[in-house]
């Protein structure tokens, strides 16, 4: 088995391509860097109260890298499961499409 593996420095794991599904601490600390806290739009939820999420599914072959890694909070984290989709759109914003 064939895997890359992105770092920062000597021992910051920033891309894990599929090797793992959770993401690292490294990884999250550079999610909160870049988001703030959660992206759902309108939503103003500190990082505490959220969860790294794959934007594609790990399941369905989404890569465990900051492309594909954003900050959701509790009570929009269940839509993405039920097929709203999240877009970075320029400039930094998000926005969340129905299914």
């Amino acid at each position: 088995h064939i895997g890359r593996v992105l770092v920062r420095g000597k021992r910051e794991v920033l891309d894990l391509g599929r090797q793992v599904r959770v993401a690292t601490p490294a990884q999250r600390r550079a999610v909160i860097a870049r988001d703030s806290g959660c992206v759902w739009p309108h939503c103003k939820r500190p990082p505490a109260m959220c969860e790294v999420h794959h934007l594609v599914a790990w399941q369905h072959g989404g890569d465990s890298n900051l492309d594909n890694l954003a900050l959701l909070c509790g009570p929009p984290h269940p839509r993405v499961h039920q097929g709203w989709k999240l877009l970075q759109l320029h400039g930094g914003e998000w926005d969340a499409r129905a299914p």
